[in-house]
């Protein structure tokens, strides 16, 4: 921001762009506040004209022609890990041939995209540079953590804090994230996946008396129900069940025929839309259910923990096919503007059985008796 306002000052056009429009107005906002009445901020164009006829355009990328026709001294792409490709190589590079101007890209790696070519390209050239700054100067020593200063590290975040998101995230999640690392397969979530489909056929008599539970993820027609059932003591996943296009009525039926078999004793199921009257039903049918809202807060711990489990082999899962390719492809992204992760399945895909996973995990890693009110 202070190098934008700068050349601005000195007369230049520079074009400020992010994936959204949420992000691009963290640098209008930040830019608001560094000039104070000495500049001209015009919200119906998301231009600041600063003195000396300079100006900073603000553009989202959301669609890339939304920046074309400008001429640009500067570009900025915040957040370019998350910008479309096509942004870059066929809409902005283009401004800058005629100003021989210059570009700066900002984020968080997002694999090996075109933001990591440019990142490596940068090396190779004598009119450019790069970065790789982590959150905290560390290292991963086999597994453990070293602390390990960086000269342009954040000074406000305790080494404690980072050690402790270690032993609790994913470790390809916690190398893109916090060290800031170019990883193979762009926005991966589960690792150490074939190692853990591993769970032979087995027999409800050999888990007379055990904790078992059920993960329900809901559909009717598009997408698929699943239902994933697992002992919570042996830590094995012992039935997998995805259908579609059923009435919810005999869909019920199917589950509680399961659970009836395997002596269920508690359920967690999905209950957005329509979740909530399926579990009224299956309550009034006198099964153990509880109720879990999916939302942007409380899905990223909830596939988070299934993440955890399979980097670590904690569980045995039955091997399918579908249930395996759906963990494979899964993707993860970080909302610039919130920080927070989102997780689903890349466009045309489904993720209802990484929900039944997750689900049937997280009620069989809580404590007996508790109900999730999320």
């Amino acid at each position: 921001m202070s190098i934008a306002v700068e050349e601005s000052i000195n007369g230049k056009t520079i074009l400020w762009t992010a994936p959204t429009f949420d992000q691009v107005r963290i640098g209008w906002d930040e830019t608001r506040h560094a000039c104070a009445d000495k500049a001209k901020f015009i919200q119906q164009t998301m231009t600041a004209h600063m003195p000396n006829n300079g100006k900073i355009i603000y553009r989202s990328l959301d669609d890339p022609d939304n920046a074309r026709g400008h001429t640009a001294d500067g570009i900025i792409i915040d957040e370019a890990g998350d910008a479309k490709e096509r942004a870059w190589y066929e809409v902005l590079s283009p401004m800058l041939i005629d100003t021989g101007g210059w570009f700066w890209a900002i984020g968080t790696p997002r694999g090996r995209n075109y933001f990591w070519r440019e990142w490596v390209d940068a090396v190779n050239r004598e009119d450019s540079m790069s970065w790789q700054i982590p959150t905290l100067g560390v290292e991963i020593v086999g597994e453990e953590l070293i602390r390990k200063p960086h000269p342009l590290e954040n000074p406000d975040v305790p080494f404690e804090e980072i050690l402790n998101r270690f032993k609790t995230t994913p470790r390809n999640i916690f190398r893109q994230e916090y060290l800031a690392e170019f990883l193979e397969g762009e926005g991966a979530v589960f690792r150490n996946i074939q190692a853990c489909m591993n769970a032979v056929q087995s027999f409800p008599e050999a888990h007379k008396g055990h904790r078992v539970v059920c993960g329900v993820d809901w559909a009717k027609q598009a997408d698929f129900t699943a239902i994933s059932i697992g002992c919570a003591d042996c830590h094995y996943e012992l039935v997998i069940d995805r259908f579609n296009k059923i009435d919810f009525a005999f869909q019920r039926e199917r589950l509680k025929a399961l659970c009836d078999k395997w002596h269920v004793k508690q359920i967690l199921a999905e209950r957005n839309s329509i979740g909530e009257p399926n579990i009224e039903e299956l309550v009034r049918a006198g099964l153990s259910v509880t109720g879990f809202d999916t939302t942007a807060s409380s899905k990223p711990p909830l596939i988070e923990n299934l993440a955890l489990a399979l980097e670590k082999a904690e569980w045995k899962f039955i091997n399918d096919k579908i249930w395996a390719g759906e963990l494979e492809s899964y993707e993860q992204k970080i909302n610039a503007t919130t920080g927070r992760s989102t997780y689903g399945a890349p466009e045309g895909m489904h993720d209802d059985t990484v929900i039944a996973r997750a689900l049937m995990l997280r009620v069989a890693t809580s404590r007996v008796g508790v109900l999730f009110e999320v």
